[in-house]
């Protein structure tokens, strides 16, 4: 039994070497885990482009875009139902304020006219306002036979009543003769409200006078300003409704330039400021307006203002719908923290940017103002100095690992 005594003390210790290398097993792994997990996490990291914002003198002035428009456009259109007989314009042809365009049948209209003034002289005539005298019932030559007639009988009825005092005449003819004058008191009554009722039919005969005169006037299509016709809709035969189109007219001297401005230069646009443009279709000339009108509120969506020049336009070299790009003298320059305009996102008309923090990319949200030569004024929400990503900034994360390489 002593000779097995060695080999039963030697497991124990075989046991504990055994525990510790696997120990030891087990911690080399999890190191080359980690080891193996730093690649994975820079893989991750999302390669940009950083810039650093710059403080700038912005030039005075402010470069916008726009858009030329009429001074008034407008169709010209019938008034009543007729059939047209004359037209008496051609597309782009200018016509001045009041010229006729169009005539149309009016023989209608001349008839109903003509039947209304004859009986408008009538009822004038019955009422003695030939010569335009202001009407008064008592004045009138109906009345007046009334009153003749009424002044015989009364004074035939004072008569009789002295005659019957003296014996001279019976009650019979004294009560005929005051019938007689009753009855023409109550004619000369009567005759004074037939004249106000016959006057007041005189005031409605001369709205259906003037109502005549419009129709006639309305068979006459004119121009209603001075403009050049871009349309004729209708032909000579063609029978119209009442709004039907004739022509479109366009008033192009002077013309209107819708501008957009920046939020951030709004403060600085006033009336009166000279807007200097061009056009594509004259790349060697350069045209200028007056500002007129000053939009009352920044649009939301976009986070600019609508402004309206007035542009001269006497040899019509300008034609409404021309794309412009402007330039507005500004008052002063001003530093302005300056940004690529790559950097800055417009979401829903709210402006984002991503500003490089060591690994990590920040979300800010910022107030613009002008552009210039490729970069955008910030006005509030970054500082100078400050990095801002410049490229791959779509699909980043508030948050997201970047690896990050300065701009050239």
């Amino acid at each position: 039994m002593t000779a097995h005594a060695p080999h039963r003390k030697t497991w124990p210790a075989l046991l504990v070497l055994a525990s510790m290398a696997q120990f030891l097993a087990a911690g080399c792994g999890n190191t080359e885990a980690k080891l193996s997990a730093q690649p994975d996490a820079a893989a991750k990291a999302v390669a940009v482009t950083v810039a650093k914002a710059e403080e700038r003198m912005l030039p005075m002035g402010l470069d916008v875009t726009g858009t030329l428009m009429a001074d008034a456009q407008t169709d010209i259109a019938s008034e009543i139902e007729q059939r047209v007989v004359e037209v008496l314009v051609e597309r782009g042809q200018f016509v001045n304020a009041g010229q006729v365009v169009a005539r149309m049948h009016d023989q209608d209209a001349k008839n109903q006219l003509r039947e209304a003034e004859a009986s408008e002289a009538q009822i004038r005539e019955r009422l003695g306002l030939v010569n335009g005298q202001t009407f008064d019932p008592l004045r009138t030559p109906e009345v007046q036979q009334a009153r003749a007639s009424m002044d015989r009988a009364e004074a035939d009825y004072r008569r009789f009543v002295q005659l019957l005092e003296e014996g001279a005449v019976s009650r019979a003819e004294h009560d005929l003769r005051r019938a007689d004058s009753l009855a023409a008191k109550a004619q000369y009554e009567t005759a004074i409200n037939q004249m106000r009722q016959l006057y007041q039919s005189l005031l409605a005969q001369k709205v259906r006078v003037a109502m005549g005169r419009k129709a006639m006037e309305d068979t006459v299509i004119r121009a209603p300003f001075s403009g050049v016709i871009a349309e004729k809709a209708a032909n000579v035969g063609r029978y119209t409704k009442k709004g039907d189109r004739i022509a479109t007219i366009v008033r192009i001297d002077p013309l209107r330039i819708e501008l957009t401005i920046p939020e951030g230069a709004v403060a600085a646009v006033r009336k009166g400021q000279k807007v200097s443009f061009a056009v594509q279709s004259h790349p060697d000339r350069q045209f200028e307006g007056t500002i007129a009108y000053v939009g009352p509120a920044v649009r939301t969506e976009s986070r600019v203002l609508v402004v309206e020049a007035i542009v001269p336009n006497p040899r019509e070299l300008l034609q409404p719908g021309l794309f412009a790009t402007a330039h507005i003298q500004l008052p002063a320059a001003r530093p302005s923290v300056m940004v690529p305009a790559a950097a800055v996102k417009n979401e829903g008309g709210v402006f984002k940017l991503f500003v490089a923090n060591e690994a990590t990319a920040e979300v800010r949200i910022v107030q613009t103002g002008r552009e210039a030569g490729g970069s955008v004024e910030i006005l509030r929400g970054l500082s100078a100095g400050e990095r801002v990503v410049s490229s791959q900034a779509n699909g980043l994360t508030d948050g997201a690992a970047i690896a990050v390489q300065e701009a050239k």
